[in-house]
This record gives C-alpha cells, sequence and structure tokens, in this order.
C-alpha cells in the first residue's frame, strides 16, 4: 500500500508518466502531510511550492496554505507538549 502512495505521490513530483490534476495533486501532497513518517511529511511540505507553480489557482493556494498552516499548528503544539514534559 506504501508503495502505491507513494508512486502516485511522485507522479506529482514530475518523476512519473501519469500527471494529476490540482484537486488530486493537493490530496496526495496532503496524504504526504497525515503520514506518520516524518521523511514523507518533511517531503510534503517542500514539494508545495510546485504545486503553486503548476496549479496557480487562488482557491488551491489557499486550501493548500490552510493544510500547512494546520500541520504546523498540530506539530508546534506536539513539540510543546514533548517541552513540558522535560521540565
Amino acid at each position: 500500500m506504501a508503495s502505491n502512495s507513494t508512486k502516485s505521490f511522485l507522479a506529482d513530483a514530475g518523476y512519473g508518466e501519469q500527471e494529476l490534476d490540482a484537486n488530486s495533486a493537493l490530496m496526495e501532497l496532503d496524504k504526504g502531510l497525515r503520514s506518520g513518517k516524518l521523511g514523507e511529511q518533511c517531503e510534503a511540505v517542500v514539494r508545495f511550492p510546485r504545486l503553486f507553480q503548476k496549479y496557480p489557482f487562488p482557491i488551491l493556494i489557499n486550501s493548500a496554505f490552510l493544510k500547512l498552516a494546520d500541520v504546523f499548528r498540530v506539530g508546534m503544539r506536539c513539540m510543546s507538549v514533548k517541552y513540558l514534559k522535560h521540565k
């Protein structure tokens, strides 16, 4: 299952043969953001500028920034909890 999501995730990045529409590309990046693996999350974050260049639609960019903001909000909260536990 991971290989299927990796294939479509990489296809969106321009490494595969298949081309995704804007909504599908955003959904693939969202899957990467929600992954339990830190490497996949980081890879998804760095792929967002390519998404913005390829699909410069205001509604898509707004949705993408909301997803990114949520990831950083949750991530920051998680880091805060870890910090408080160590104090």
